[in-house]
């Protein structure tokens, strides 16, 4: 299974802009399309990670470069691109992650985020390519098809990120409002937690290779939220953090009151037990040996949009409001 947050690690399929260009100009003017011309639709500069863009006022044929990052915050909003790429699974389907709820059966797959395939992404002839900061080393070849955004969703709070894929088409009141029912429910989980906050600590941690571990909390969703909330956190846990991989050995330093496994086996379709869970190191921890460990469903708490982050609030309220919750099972420094 492909990591679903950790977007350093990229397929190898990779093409050079050097080698490309060329490549993707013939393609693109063979499917229609001006190579920045906007014709005579009216545009509008659009300041993105990778500087400023001349995008159409109202964009109508956009193709997303990944799914839980593009595709999902613009479904939120009510927009369907015509394309996007998406995980590739086995048999070399691809399934846009994080997205059930939604109806992308009209989405043409342009293969795996990461390594999107520039001929059908040029065949759907978008007005506008829209990505995220990782897909920075695709952005002249994909500039070459389409007027090309990346947004910054990663490093920063999860609501900037939303409030500029609205900007991008023209949805910014609806995000603003769902913005302000987020900050609504973090107040509303604060008060009920109570004094609580003070000394409840939580750790939040998934596996994606076999001998290590990682925190969840890195951006997107999970950790805007936890960002809000400013709970005690296990050392390792504290600050920003990255995507650094830790040896499964040094769990015991992620112990806490409450434990959160993440598990993200529905990404391919096929629930699994979560095998971090049910190790033998996992049953060592204190929080496990209290019942105060848990497994969350990745698949409706991380990615970027809204509605990530009050899944993984509703989720924390079944959990950390319980009325026989443990504030003392591991005593943090």
């Amino acid at each position: 299974m492909i990591p679903p947050s950790r977007p350093a690690l990229r397929s190898a399929k990779r093409f050079t802009a050097a080698a490309t260009l060329p490549f993707v100009a013939l393609l693109a003017a063979s499917c229609g399309n001006s190579f920045g011309d906007a014709g005579d639709a009216e545009t509008r500069a659009f300041t993105h990670s990778q500087g400023a863009t001349e995008i159409p006022l109202d964009p109508q044929r956009i193709v997303t470069t990944t799914d839980q990052n593009a595709l999902l915050p613009l479904l939120e909003l009510g927009i369907t691109p015509v394309g996007s790429a998406g995980i590739e699974l086995d048999g070399g389907q691809i399934r846009f992650r994080r997205t059930d709820g939604y109806d992308t059966t009209s989405v043409k797959p342009v293969g795996a985020y990461g390594a999107p395939n520039l001929e059908k992404i040029a065949a759907l002839n978008p007005d506008v390519i829209l990505g995220y900061e990782y897909d920075s080393d695709m952005y002249d070849d994909l500039s070459a098809i389409a007027p090309t955004v990346l947004i910054q969703v990663f490093d920063r709070p999860l609501d900037d990120a939303l409030l500029e894929f609205a900007d991008l088409v023209g949805e910014k009141a609806q995000a603003e409002a769902l913005q302000a029912d987020f900050r609504a429910r973090v107040d509303d989980f604060l008060d009920k937690l109570g004094d609580r906050k003070d000394t409840l600590s939580i750790s939040l941690v998934s596996q994606y290779e076999p001998g290590q571990f990682n925190r969840v909390d890195i951006g997107q969703a999970t950790g805007t939220v936890m960002q809000a909330l400013d709970l005690l956190r296990p050392a390792p846990q504290q600050g920003p953090g990255d995507f650094e991989d830790y040896s499964i050995e040094t769990l015991g330093q992620h112990d806490a009151d409450v434990v959160l496994v993440f598990d993200y086996s529905d990404d391919d379709g096929q629930r699994a037990d979560n095998p971090l869970f049910n190790s033998p190191v996992f049953a060592e921890l204190a929080a496990t040996k209290a019942g105060q460990a848990y497994v969350i469903d990745g698949a409706t708490t991380v990615g970027a949009a809204w509605g990530k982050m009050t899944a993984f609030l509703d989720e924390l309220e079944r959990i950390l409001l319980a009325e026989d919750v443990r504030t003392d099972v591991v005593i943090e420094n």
